[in-house]
């Protein structure tokens, strides 16, 4: 399974080319995997009611990577023993790796921070 973290969703919703069409290629598949906080980053940003259905639509219909009772304890304890902070990758960025790691998964992300704290072998890439 993919974990698309909320860099690449964000160009998948822009409609923008490759994402767009690997995005669609993952959901067919049932690759696609989404976690909390990445879709909760992206209600967030949300500024029309038809974003927020778009999003929380695609929320329900996902598969979804374990986000359990102490997620953000056991993920900030990893980020700890990691030096994560040192790095500049956030709690949620820290939360997206232990997952990735912990359920054998890889993940799609643009973000350099994360790319640097992650073993090259759970990176997704197109």
């Amino acid at each position: 399974m993919i974990l698309i973290d909320t860099s690449v969703w964000i160009e998948f919703f822009k409609q923008k080319q490759p994402f767009k069409a690997t995005v669609q290629t993952l959901l067919k598949s049932q690759m696609a995997l989404s976690i909390e906080p990445v879709f909760a980053e992206l209600l967030y940003g949300v500024r029309m009611q038809k974003e927020k259905d778009i999003i929380q639509s695609y929320w329900q219909i996902l598969p979804r990577a374990e986000f359990g009772q102490d997620s953000m304890i056991k993920a900030a304890n990893y980020a700890s023993s990691q030096r994560f902070l040192q790095s500049g990758i956030g709690l949620m960025d820290a939360i997206i790796i232990q997952s990735v790691i912990e359920g054998k998964h890889m993940l799609w992300t643009l973000d350099k921070r994360i790319l640097t704290g992650i073993d090259p072998k759970f990176i997704f890439q197109p």
